[in-house]
């Protein structure tokens, strides 16, 4: 029977009653969630999810000074055993403590640890459109992963009706932001595009790796605002996430190349990095 972890505990998934109905991130959506991927007992990128979840958390006030890195990795990979996954698709999720309505009583926090069937993303993801119903907005928490991830919700059931593989969201100023559930990159001639933190989108960690080996292997990148124009004249289009990285090949009927050098590069330096890791 699967397990999960709640507050250290271990419970069967199937569990009843788990969680409270005061329980904040339903009630007010009030935490934040890192999905992380585990391989051969390794949690890839670890201290760059973990860094970003407590900067999260301390972004909403929560208190997660009783939350020790190693202790919650250790667990992680003690469930997965639990679980028989060698590789697996990892939720943390923490909230406030139940307490108060938009005030709350306190800042301590609950936690709640999944481990799931890990699925790659697809190399190519053929057809693609833009999704401007519900613009992203920068402020102080928008590179974090909150419980608040509506935007997405509707972008990603707008895709479900379009048939389509991916959707590209904006910000309320009409720039590029992100997809539905990843970042987003062009190549333009000799140069590495990708939407700026200051556009709304979230810090991607796949995101962070690729701007490093970019600037290991002395590719010219630029994090700005851009317009859908901007990346409809791109040479080349991908898109990263937890689960990897995919080609772009379509977007609302502009057909982009098959193949490019310089994601060449990045796909081998990832490549090289997970193989390391894992």
């Amino acid at each position: 029977m699967s397990q999960l972890i709640l507050n250290g505990e271990y419970y069967p998934v199937e569990s009843n009653q788990l969680l409270s109905t005061a329980n904040r991130a339903f009630l007010y959506g009030d935490g934040v969630f890192e999905t992380i991927k585990l391989q051969n007992k390794n949690l890839l990128f670890w201290e760059d999810h973990y860094t970003r979840m407590i900067n999260g958390a301390k972004a909403l006030s929560l208190d997660c000074s009783l939350i020790s890195k190693d202790e919650l990795s250790a667990s992680i990979i003690n469930l997965a055993e639990k679980n028989s996954l060698s590789t697996a698709r990892i939720r943390i999720q923490l909230w406030r403590s139940p307490g108060g309505l938009f005030t709350p009583l306190n800042n301590s926090v609950q936690y709640l640890i999944n481990a799931s069937e890990f699925t790659a993303a697809p190399l190519l993801k053929k057809s693609c459109f833009f999704f401007d119903e519900v613009p992203l907005a920068y402020s102080s928490i928008s590179r974090y992963k909150t419980c608040n991830a509506l935007p997405y919700i509707l972008a990603s059931i707008k895709r479900k009706e379009l048939e389509a593989d991916e959707m590209i969201l904006f910000n309320t100023d009409g720039f590029v932001s992100e997809c539905s559930s990843s970042n987003i990159f062009w190549i333009k001639g000799e140069t590495l595009c990708t939407p700026s933190l200051e556009t709304g989108c979230i810090e991607g960690i796949v995101r962070k790796q690729i701007l490093s080996y970019a600037k290991r292997i002395h590719i010219k990148v630029v994090e700005g605002q851009y317009f859908k124009e901007d990346l409809l004249h791109a040479d080349f289009v991908f898109s990263t996430n937890t689960t990897g990285i995919s080609q772009l090949g379509c977007i609302e009927g502009k057909q982009f190349k098959e193949k490019h050098p310089l994601y060449d590069q990045l796909i081998e330096s990832y490549t090289k990095d997970v193989s390391l890791q894992g």
